[in-house]
């Protein structure tokens, strides 16, 4: 058995060592300007972060004098909160939704009985709502088309 020659491993690497070469990227970093995607994507991000403390801030000065805590979250409008809890039967809660930003949401509360249907407007006001427990509790907080906000929403066991 004869061995291979050398040029037939070169060849064979070659294709690798082009793909590597033209992967790399050895010059000055890209200049982002302000209307770079990236810094449209920034710009968007810290937008969400500012409308998201706005409403947490608003819902928890809502509920300062609130029962204790069963659950509560911050999500955007667009992709709204669908949450399921297993609320005590019988038993008070309260649902606190604060929307920021633009647009408005609407609040979907089933078992029909445990709550109902609410407009929150995203204008960072307070929407409050007694719901009693009847076992899995499923919130619904969706988005009215073209709105851009953040909500913010907690459930607290009611005080006596």
């Amino acid at each position: 058995m004869r061995p291979r020659p050398l040029w037939l491993l070169g060849c064979a690497l070659a294709p690798a060592l082009v793909l590597t070469a033209c992967t790399s990227h050895n010059g000055p970093a890209p200049s982002h300007s302000p209307s770079s995607p990236a810094a449209h994507q920034s710009g968007g991000a810290q937008n969400e972060k500012k409308l998201a403390e706005q409403a947490q801030a608003a819902r928890d000065s809502a509920v300062a004098q609130g029962g204790p805590m069963v659950e509560a979250g911050v999500e955007r409008a667009s992709d709204g909160v669908h949450t399921r809890s297993d609320l005590a039967h019988g038993v008070a809660y309260k649902l606190t939704v604060v929307c920021a930003g633009k647009g408005a949401a609407e609040i979907v509360v089933a078992p029909s009985g445990a709550g109902g249907r609410q407009a929150v407007p995203c204008d960072t006001s307070v929407v409050s709502e007694r719901l009693t427990g009847k076992g899995t509790l499923r919130l619904d907080i969706e988005a009215k088309p073209g709105t851009t906000a953040m909500i913010a929403w907690r459930i607290d066991k009611a005080g006596s």
